[in-house]
Formats: C-alpha cells, structure tokens, sequence
C-alpha cells in the first residue's frame, strides 16, 4: 500500500513539477536523479585505479581516485553545483561515483569528509558543493560522513586560474584540523582534483592529528 502511495504522490509531483534533465530538458525517470542515462553515459570515465603517482603535490595522501574526466557535460554540471544553487546534483554525482569507484575496490575506509570552504564563500553560496557529494557517496559505500573534520583558516583565491605552484602557495597553512583522528583511515571528497594541491593540504592536517591513511575521491580531474 505504502509503495502504490509513494508512487502515486511522484506521478502528481510530476505532473506539478516536471523532473527533466538538467543537460538536455527531457524527462528523469528516476525521481531522485537530475541528470537522464543519456546524458550520464555522455560522461568520459577515467579508468583509472590510485593515481597518486600522477599527482603534482601527494604530501600526505596515501591514494587517490576520480570517477570522470573534466570534459562535456560533467564541466558544466560541476559549474551549476557551484554557481547556480544546485546541490541535488552533488548528492547525485556521489552516488553515481559510488557505482565508478566501488567500495570492495579499495582499503576500509572509517570516515568521509569534505573539502572545506571558508566561511565567507560558504556564506554566498549557502552550502559546501563537497558536502553534498559526500552525503550522496556515503549513502552508497554506507561509509559515515562527517562535515566540518577540517577547517579553512583563510581566505584563498580560486585555484582555477592559478598555475602549479601559485595553488600550492595558494595553500599554504589554509587548513586545521579540530579534534584527534584516532587512527582513522579518512576519505577526503572534493568536486575536482587537479593538481592536488587543495588535497595535499587537507590530508597534511589530518595525518598531524592521528589520520592513518587518507584518500582522495573526486567527480572529476583534468587530462594529465
């Protein structure tokens, strides 16, 4: 009974407010999805198992994972999570990792946190894009998430314009951490991984406070 209610109430939901795609504007079959199959496969995945060894700045991180690379419609959906009040599509893209990054694949991990952002920025925005993408990744991998592990101690600029060493300047005592990590061993979840500069940063902070191991798991990262 309950479940021919459940969807009942989603064909009226439809109806009022129509789920289309966010890329393409046709219709979502999966209610709690915003990007369609056809859409999704459109989606170049990476392919790759640890690829610290491609990392620019590794201090800290013991491995490290992307699902996608930064090209087509991934680019753009990773720019209205940001920019456009869209955090739904965070938690849909952690789930969609959680299928491209399998939790077997890897070592146990304890605990999910988020990239911090500072205060101000998360003020104009109203919410941490990275949060939302671990929300979504942990109720997959059935993995706890914690927000607000590590804190952004300064204002930094946006590191998509700066070059390999203005991001790790960029960086430069950004984080702390708030309490000690008994041996945990911490995914550290973030929107994009470039140079890992943000990353290296993080995890830094996290091994001083007792992190056993720590990993880095993105959305996407560039061409290397």
């Amino acid at each position: 009974m309950a479940n021919i209610f459940s969807s009942f109430f989603h064909e009226i939901v439809d109806i009022i407010y129509p789920n289309n795609c966010v890329t393409c504007n046709k219709p979502v079959i999966e209610y709690q999805n915003c990007i369609c199959n056809r859409c999704f496969s459109t989606f170049e995945p990476t392919l790759l198992e640890n690829w610290i060894d491609k990392l620019r700045f590794s201090d800290g991180v013991d491995e490290v994972y992307s699902a996608w690379f930064t090209s087509g419609f991934i680019s753009d959906i990773i720019y209205n999570i940001k920019y456009h009040n869209q955090p739904r599509l965070g938690e849909e893209l952690g789930r969609r990792i959680a299928a491209k990054i399998p939790l077997d694949g890897l070592d146990k991990i304890d605990i999910i946190t988020a990239v911090p952002l500072n205060s101000t920025r998360n003020r104009e925005r109203g919410y941490n894009q990275s949060e939302w993408i671990c929300k979504g990744l942990s109720s997959i991998w059935n993995v706890p998430y914690q927000n607000n592990m590590i804190k952004r101690t300064k204002y930094t600029h946006t590191q998509t314009e700066l070059k390999a060493k203005e991001r790790k300047e960029n960086m430069n005592n950004a984080f702390s951490t708030k309490k000690e990590i008994d041996s945990l061993s911490v995914a550290i979840v973030d929107d994009v991984i470039t140079t890992g500069a943000t990353l290296s940063a993080c995890a830094v902070e996290l091994k001083k406070s007792g992190a056993k191991k720590v990993i880095g798991v993105s959305c996407c990262t560039s061409r290397f």
